[in-house]
Protein backbone atom coordinates (compact mmCIF):
# COMPACT_ATOMS: atom_id res chain seq x y z
CA UNK A 1 0.00 0.00 0.00
CA UNK A 2 1.02 3.29 -0.49
CA UNK A 3 1.72 5.60 2.04
CA UNK A 4 -1.04 8.76 2.17
CA UNK A 5 0.13 11.80 1.17
CA UNK A 6 0.83 14.08 4.10
CA UNK A 7 0.49 17.81 3.46
CA UNK A 8 -0.23 20.60 5.48
CA UNK A 9 -3.53 22.78 6.76
CA UNK A 10 -2.78 26.03 5.98
CA UNK A 11 -6.41 26.68 6.56
CA UNK A 12 -6.08 25.77 10.04
CA UNK A 13 -8.64 24.76 12.64
CA UNK A 14 -12.59 25.46 12.06
CA UNK A 15 -13.52 28.91 13.84
CA UNK A 16 -16.65 28.39 13.66
CA UNK A 17 -17.92 24.35 14.62
CA UNK A 18 -20.81 23.18 13.62
CA UNK A 19 -23.68 21.89 16.95
CA UNK A 20 -23.23 17.99 17.23
CA UNK A 21 -26.67 17.53 18.55
CA UNK A 22 -26.64 15.85 21.61
CA UNK A 23 -25.46 16.61 25.27
CA UNK A 24 -21.58 15.59 26.26
CA UNK A 25 -21.48 14.25 29.12
CA UNK A 26 -19.90 15.80 32.32
CA UNK A 27 -16.42 15.76 32.25
CA UNK A 28 -16.22 15.19 28.59
CA UNK A 29 -12.63 15.10 27.47
CA UNK A 30 -10.84 15.18 24.18
CA UNK A 31 -8.00 13.41 24.41
CA UNK A 32 -6.00 14.61 21.20
CA UNK A 33 -5.44 18.29 21.12
CA UNK A 34 -1.98 19.56 19.47
CA UNK A 35 -1.20 23.55 20.16
CA UNK A 36 1.21 25.70 18.17
CA UNK A 37 2.64 28.64 19.35
CA UNK A 38 2.45 31.35 19.78
CA UNK A 39 5.04 31.12 17.25
CA UNK A 40 6.86 34.70 18.73
CA UNK A 41 7.16 32.45 21.91
CA UNK A 42 7.14 29.15 20.28
CA UNK A 43 8.58 28.74 16.79
CA UNK A 44 8.37 25.63 15.17
CA UNK A 45 11.68 23.38 15.34
CA UNK A 46 11.00 20.53 13.01
CA UNK A 47 9.32 21.59 9.55
CA UNK A 48 10.29 18.70 7.24
CA UNK A 49 7.04 17.60 6.78
CA UNK A 50 4.51 20.79 8.39
CA UNK A 51 4.54 24.42 8.25
CA UNK A 52 1.11 24.73 10.00
CA UNK A 53 -0.24 28.18 10.88
CA UNK A 54 -0.27 28.68 14.85
CA UNK A 55 -3.12 27.08 16.76
CA UNK A 56 -2.70 28.70 20.73
CA UNK A 57 -4.66 27.05 24.01
CA UNK A 58 -6.74 30.50 24.07
CA UNK A 59 -8.08 29.34 20.57
CA UNK A 60 -8.92 25.84 21.88
CA UNK A 61 -10.54 27.56 24.90
CA UNK A 62 -12.59 29.94 23.03
CA UNK A 63 -13.71 27.90 19.39
CA UNK A 64 -14.07 24.52 21.04
CA UNK A 65 -14.95 24.01 24.67
CA UNK A 66 -18.08 25.45 24.40
CA UNK A 67 -18.94 22.66 22.49
CA UNK A 68 -19.06 20.88 26.03
CA UNK A 69 -15.87 19.61 25.93
CA UNK A 70 -14.50 20.34 29.87
CA UNK A 71 -11.08 18.63 29.56
CA UNK A 72 -8.20 18.02 27.20
CA UNK A 73 -5.42 16.47 26.64
CA UNK A 74 -2.36 18.33 25.06
CA UNK A 75 -0.11 15.97 22.98
CA UNK A 76 2.91 17.35 22.02
CA UNK A 77 3.38 17.56 18.20
CA UNK A 78 6.36 16.22 16.22
CA UNK A 79 7.10 19.90 15.22
CA UNK A 80 8.61 20.72 18.90
CA UNK A 81 10.40 17.70 18.53
CA UNK A 82 11.52 17.38 22.24
CA UNK A 83 11.23 21.09 23.68
CA UNK A 84 7.88 20.17 25.28
CA UNK A 85 7.99 24.26 26.67
CA UNK A 86 4.97 25.17 24.85
CA UNK A 87 2.68 21.75 25.43
CA UNK A 88 2.98 22.41 28.98
CA UNK A 89 2.44 26.54 28.64
CA UNK A 90 -0.56 24.99 27.26
CA UNK A 91 -1.78 22.69 30.26
CA UNK A 92 -0.92 25.76 32.66
CA UNK A 93 -3.73 28.31 30.80
CA UNK A 94 -6.24 25.42 30.23
CA UNK A 95 -5.85 24.44 34.46
CA UNK A 96 -6.98 21.65 36.21
CA UNK A 97 -8.81 19.57 33.51
CA UNK A 98 -5.59 19.62 31.02
CA UNK A 99 -2.67 17.36 31.04
CA UNK A 100 -0.03 16.76 28.92
CA UNK A 101 2.07 13.64 26.99
CA UNK A 102 5.25 14.76 26.17
CA UNK A 103 8.07 13.95 24.11
CA UNK A 104 11.42 12.93 26.00
CA UNK A 105 14.91 11.47 25.41
CA UNK A 106 15.46 8.11 27.13
CA UNK A 107 18.60 9.80 28.99
CA UNK A 108 16.51 12.77 30.64
CA UNK A 109 17.18 13.45 33.72
CA UNK A 110 14.94 12.33 36.75
CA UNK A 111 14.92 15.70 37.95
CA UNK A 112 13.28 16.93 34.55
CA UNK A 113 11.26 13.79 34.71
CA UNK A 114 10.05 15.05 37.84
CA UNK A 115 8.88 18.64 36.59
CA UNK A 116 7.29 16.98 33.94
CA UNK A 117 4.96 15.32 36.11
CA UNK A 118 4.30 18.49 38.52
CA UNK A 119 3.53 20.00 35.14
CA UNK A 120 0.33 17.42 34.27
CA UNK A 121 2.53 14.85 32.14
CA UNK A 122 1.17 11.49 32.00
CA UNK A 123 2.23 9.67 29.26
CA UNK A 124 5.70 10.05 26.62
CA UNK A 125 4.30 9.99 23.06
CA UNK A 126 6.93 7.61 20.27
CA UNK A 127 6.25 8.05 16.85
CA UNK A 128 7.14 5.85 13.51
CA UNK A 129 5.32 8.48 11.18
CA UNK A 130 6.47 11.86 11.38
CA UNK A 131 9.49 13.56 10.80
CA UNK A 132 11.75 12.76 13.71
CA UNK A 133 10.13 9.24 14.66
CA UNK A 134 11.55 6.99 16.71
CA UNK A 135 12.06 2.99 16.06
CA UNK A 136 10.68 0.62 18.49
CA UNK A 137 14.53 0.24 19.30
CA UNK A 138 13.75 3.16 21.98
CA UNK A 139 10.64 1.64 23.42
CA UNK A 140 12.22 -0.24 26.41
CA UNK A 141 14.44 2.44 27.19
CA UNK A 142 11.71 5.07 27.53
CA UNK A 143 9.67 2.44 29.39
CA UNK A 144 12.11 2.13 31.52
CA UNK A 145 12.50 5.42 32.90
CA UNK A 146 8.62 6.33 32.91
CA UNK A 147 7.66 3.00 34.37
CA UNK A 148 8.10 4.42 37.74
CA UNK A 149 6.11 7.50 37.73
CA UNK A 150 2.62 5.36 36.45
CA UNK A 151 2.76 6.98 33.02
CA UNK A 152 1.77 5.45 29.47
CA UNK A 153 3.28 5.16 26.17
CA UNK A 154 1.29 6.44 23.34
CA UNK A 155 2.30 5.10 20.17
CA UNK A 156 1.83 6.26 17.01
CA UNK A 157 2.53 3.55 13.90
CA UNK A 158 0.71 1.98 11.64
CA UNK A 159 -1.24 -1.31 12.49
CA UNK A 160 0.40 -3.41 10.15
CA UNK A 161 3.63 -2.89 11.96
CA UNK A 162 2.14 -4.49 15.58
CA UNK A 163 2.59 -8.06 14.75
CA UNK A 164 6.44 -8.62 15.08
CA UNK A 165 6.63 -6.38 17.86
CA UNK A 166 3.92 -7.80 20.01
CA UNK A 167 6.32 -9.29 22.64
CA UNK A 168 8.33 -6.53 22.55
CA UNK A 169 4.95 -4.58 23.19
CA UNK A 170 3.54 -7.05 26.06
CA UNK A 171 6.66 -6.85 27.79
CA UNK A 172 7.00 -3.15 28.42
CA UNK A 173 5.25 -3.18 31.58
CA UNK A 174 3.46 0.54 31.11
CA UNK A 175 -0.16 1.30 29.88
CA UNK A 176 -0.05 1.16 25.88
CA UNK A 177 -1.94 4.41 24.17
CA UNK A 178 -2.65 4.00 20.21
CA UNK A 179 -3.69 7.14 18.11
CA UNK A 180 -5.61 7.56 15.58
CA UNK A 181 -7.47 3.79 15.91
CA UNK A 182 -3.82 2.72 14.49
CA UNK A 183 -4.67 3.25 11.46
CA UNK A 184 -2.21 5.01 8.77
CA UNK A 185 -3.70 4.12 5.38
CA UNK A 186 -6.71 4.51 4.32
CA UNK A 187 -7.14 1.27 2.98
CA UNK A 188 -5.90 -0.50 6.48
CA UNK A 189 -9.09 -2.65 6.77
CA UNK A 190 -10.63 -4.55 9.81
CA UNK A 191 -9.45 -8.17 8.98
CA UNK A 192 -5.54 -8.07 8.68
CA UNK A 193 -3.12 -8.98 11.18
CA UNK A 194 -2.22 -5.98 12.74
CA UNK A 195 -5.77 -4.62 13.90
CA UNK A 196 -6.46 -8.28 15.16
CA UNK A 197 -3.31 -7.67 17.53
CA UNK A 198 -4.42 -4.27 18.23
CA UNK A 199 -8.13 -5.89 19.41
CA UNK A 200 -5.54 -8.48 21.50
CA UNK A 201 -4.11 -5.85 23.74
CA UNK A 202 -7.68 -4.33 24.31
CA UNK A 203 -8.91 -7.29 25.16
CA UNK A 204 -5.81 -8.36 27.39
CA UNK A 205 -6.03 -5.02 29.32
CA UNK A 206 -2.56 -4.09 28.29
CA UNK A 207 -3.93 -1.31 25.45
CA UNK A 208 -5.89 1.77 25.54
CA UNK A 209 -6.83 3.00 21.71
CA UNK A 210 -8.15 6.59 20.35
CA UNK A 211 -10.77 7.05 18.25
CA UNK A 212 -9.01 10.01 16.61
CA UNK A 213 -9.54 9.34 13.15
CA UNK A 214 -10.32 12.34 11.27
CA UNK A 215 -7.12 12.27 9.00
CA UNK A 216 -8.00 8.94 7.45
CA UNK A 217 -11.61 7.63 6.18
CA UNK A 218 -13.47 6.92 8.67
CA UNK A 219 -14.50 3.33 9.56
CA UNK A 220 -17.83 2.98 11.93
CA UNK A 221 -16.97 -1.07 11.89
CA UNK A 222 -13.04 -0.12 13.23
CA UNK A 223 -14.48 1.91 15.82
CA UNK A 224 -17.03 -0.21 17.01
CA UNK A 225 -14.68 -3.55 17.03
CA UNK A 226 -12.39 -1.90 19.16
CA UNK A 227 -15.32 -0.62 21.77
CA UNK A 228 -16.52 -4.26 21.60
CA UNK A 229 -12.83 -5.43 22.43
CA UNK A 230 -12.78 -3.31 25.80
CA UNK A 231 -15.53 -1.04 26.51
CA UNK A 232 -12.98 0.90 29.35
CA UNK A 233 -10.11 1.29 27.32
CA UNK A 234 -11.61 3.30 24.63
CA UNK A 235 -10.92 7.42 23.75
CA UNK A 236 -12.20 10.57 22.17
CA UNK A 237 -9.95 12.98 20.67
CA UNK A 238 -10.36 15.09 18.04
CA UNK A 239 -6.74 15.73 16.39
CA UNK A 240 -7.38 19.55 17.00
CA UNK A 241 -5.80 21.90 14.90
CA UNK A 242 -5.77 19.35 12.32
CA UNK A 243 -2.23 20.45 11.65
CA UNK A 244 -2.20 17.28 7.94
CA UNK A 245 -4.94 16.52 6.02
CA UNK A 246 -5.71 14.68 3.06
CA UNK A 247 -9.42 15.78 2.56
CA UNK A 248 -8.91 19.51 1.37
CA UNK A 249 -12.34 19.80 3.79
CA UNK A 250 -10.88 21.03 7.48
CA UNK A 251 -12.48 18.85 9.91
CA UNK A 252 -15.17 20.53 11.93
CA UNK A 253 -15.28 19.61 15.88
CA UNK A 254 -18.89 19.30 15.99
CA UNK A 255 -19.28 17.53 12.89
CA UNK A 256 -16.49 15.05 14.37
CA UNK A 257 -18.75 14.53 17.63
CA UNK A 258 -21.74 13.89 15.90
CA UNK A 259 -20.00 11.19 13.94
CA UNK A 260 -19.09 9.75 17.29
CA UNK A 261 -22.62 9.99 18.30
CA UNK A 262 -23.81 7.93 14.66
CA UNK A 263 -21.52 5.12 15.79
CA UNK A 264 -22.32 4.95 19.11
CA UNK A 265 -25.83 6.49 19.54
CA UNK A 266 -26.05 4.39 23.14
CA UNK A 267 -24.94 7.51 25.29
CA UNK A 268 -23.50 5.44 28.33
CA UNK A 269 -21.11 4.65 25.45
CA UNK A 270 -20.54 7.90 25.32
CA UNK A 271 -20.09 8.36 28.51
CA UNK A 272 -17.38 5.94 29.05
CA UNK A 273 -15.61 7.27 25.98
CA UNK A 274 -15.92 10.67 26.40
CA UNK A 275 -15.96 10.89 30.34
CA UNK A 276 -14.97 8.31 32.46
CA UNK A 277 -12.05 5.98 30.21
CA UNK A 278 -10.32 9.79 30.44
CA UNK A 279 -10.53 10.27 34.01
CA UNK A 280 -9.28 6.62 34.32
CA UNK A 281 -6.12 6.99 32.06
CA UNK A 282 -5.15 10.62 32.79
CA UNK A 283 -6.91 12.11 36.08
CA UNK A 284 -6.22 9.42 39.03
Amino acid sequence: MAPPVIRTNHAGPARQPRTHGFTLPPGACDTHIHVLGPYDRHPLLVTRMLEPPPATAEDFRDTIMPLGIQRAIVVQPSVYATDNRCTLEAVSILGAGARAVAVIEPDIADAELAALQAAGVRGVRLQSIAAGGQSPDLYEAVARRIRPLGWHLQLYVDARSLPPILPLLRGLGVPLVFDHMAQIDSESGEDEPGFAALLDLLREGLAWVKLSNSFYVPRPARARALFAANPSRCLWGSDWPHMAEMDPEVPDEGQLLARLAEWFPDPAARRAILADNPDALYFR
